[in-house]
This record gives C-alpha cells, sequence and structure tokens, in this order.
C-alpha cells in the first residue's frame, strides 16, 4: 500500500502512542485515508472506514496471555447488506461468550483454559484473556493474503498494540500468522540474495514455542525468556477441503504443543 504523507505522519505518531486509545484514533485516521485509494488491505464490499476494537478483554483479569486472529468475518454483515461504516467492539463480544460456542470465542476459551490449568470455567478462563485481530478491517471467510497486506501496511501500529498489552504468552492462531509475527515483532528476519526477507528461526518444525527475552530478542536460555510465542492452527482449521477439525482435536493438539512449557 502506498501511504500519503498524512498516513506516515499518524504512524509515526501511533509508533510512540502511550494509550490504546491513543493508538486506534491515529490507526482508524490512517484506515479512512484509504477511501477511494487503489489497495491491496481490503475489499470493495467492506468500507475503507470500518475498524474493530480489540486487546485485553478484561483489564482487572488480564493474566498475560494473548491471542493473535486473522480477522473479524464481515460474511453476514455483507450478506445483510450493511455496507456503511462501523466500529465494532471485539472485547465485548468475547464478553459476551457462552457456554458451547463453536465459534474463535470456543476456540480461544478451551486454549485458556488449558494454559491456565486452574478449573476455571470457559467463561471464566476468556475473560483472562487479550485478542488482536492482524486486519482490523475486517474479511469474508476466505483464503487469501489480504490480512497479511493489511499488517504489513499496519506493521508499526500491531507492534506497538502488543507492547502495549506486553504479553508473557502470545498464541498464534495459523501458520502464516505465527511467521509474521516472528519477524516482523520480535525481528527475527532477514533478506536471501533476491531480497526477499525469510524467518531466521527454524525449529518450528519439532518445536511450537519461540522464545524472546525482555527486548523481544530471540533467546534459548530458560533465565532470560520474558514472552513465549506458541505456534497453534487457526480456529477455523480444516482436516480437508470440506470438513473443519473438531475442537475437541484442536484442543488436545494445543495441549500436545505446550506440553514442554
Amino acid at each position: 500500500m502506498h501511504k500519503t504523507m498524512r498516513q506516515m505522519l499518524w504512524e509515526n505518531q501511533a509508533a510512540k502512542s502511550s494509550s490504546m486509545e491513543e493508538l486506534f484514533l491515529l490507526w482508524e485516521m490512517m484506515q479512512r485515508e484509504e477511501e477511494g485509494m487503489p489497495s491491496d488491505t481490503g475489499y470493495e464490499e467492506i468500507d475503507a472506514g470500518c475498524f474493530h476494537l480489540d486487546g485485553v478483554i478484561d483489564e482487572e483479569q488480564f493474566s498475560g496471555v494473548l491471542y493473535i486472529l486473522k480477522e473479524p468475518s464481515m460474511k453476514k454483515r455483507l450478506q445483510n447488506g450493511e455496507l456503511m461504516p462501523m466500529v465494532v467492539d471485539m472485547r465485548r463480544y468475547f464478553r459476551e461468550y457462552r457456554r458451547g460456542s463453536r465459534d474463535e470465542r470456543g476456540y480461544v476459551a478451551g486454549m485458556q483454559q488449558i494454559l491456565l490449568g486452574d478449573g476455571r470455567s470457559a467463561m471464566q478462563a476468556l475473560h483472562t484473556a487479550a485478542i488482536l485481530y492482524l486486519n482490523k478491517r475486517g474479511g469474508k471467510e476466505i483464503s487469501d493474503s489480504v490480512y497479511l497486506n493489511y499488517a504489513d501496511a499496519y506493521k508499526e501500529c500491531i507492534v506497538r498494540q502488543i507492547h502495549l498489552i506486553a504479553p508473557r504468552v502470545i498464541v498464534c492462531g495459523g501458520e502464516d500468522i505465527f511467521r509474521w509475527v516472528v519477524k516482523e515483532v520480535f525481528s527475527n528476519k532477514k533478506k536471501n540474495k533476491n531480497q526477499k526477507e525469510y524467518m531466521l528461526w527454524k525449529n518450528r518444525a519439532e518445536n511450537y514455542l519461540f522464545t524472546a527475552d525482555e527486548n523481544y530478542r530471540y533467546t534459548d536460555r530458560e533465565d532470560k525468556v520474558a514472552v513465549t510465542v506458541i505456534n497453534m492452527w487457526n480456529p477455523a482449521y480444516r482436516v480437508n477441503k470440506e470438513q473443519y477439525l473438531s475442537l475437541e482435536d484442536y484442543l488436545e493438539e494445543f495441549s500436545r504443543r505446550i506440553s514442554s512449557l
């Protein structure tokens, strides 16, 4: 995405913002500036001004665990003809979770129960988490690279939001999200001869846990680890083209991946 001078100025301010409210205000202004401009960070059907607020679900109960997901779904709103720009608080959406939900809230609640391991109900566990969507504008539940294009365009904002949340554990809901977070948030990357960036850390096939120190730099020293990043499937992971993986099988795999924690 080609950025205007105003977007670059707002981005510079956003990277130094001292609160989530200030960050979101600047972020929204950057997004709205895209209106009428050619861009690969969104869809024609979704207004450039649409913005989804996210972050810590309950400040008083936050456990230090952040879940990073692809994007909020705008599919039903589009089907209902809701094309106007809208601001949606996804923190409230997660607070409204009820037992037995099989959407992404149920998956996050299940993972949080496993991480806490203290017998809390799914709803109680969910209130201790934080949620961050890479694409704040929203998507259409299709497989493409729009959310990663958005993440690249608004990288400074996303990194600042993570720093403001200050998590001890980050669960990435998807392999692409994990790679992006490790490269861009933890600066674990290098360019090859063709100037294409790649992730330096090579252990993800055997170990799904990336560890970093308080300066957000990779470390394998246990006494220096301040942040642990977990590589997990997207909650909408499919066993094949037709069938989604069950919640039970998904959580079983999550337990296996964090067994060394």
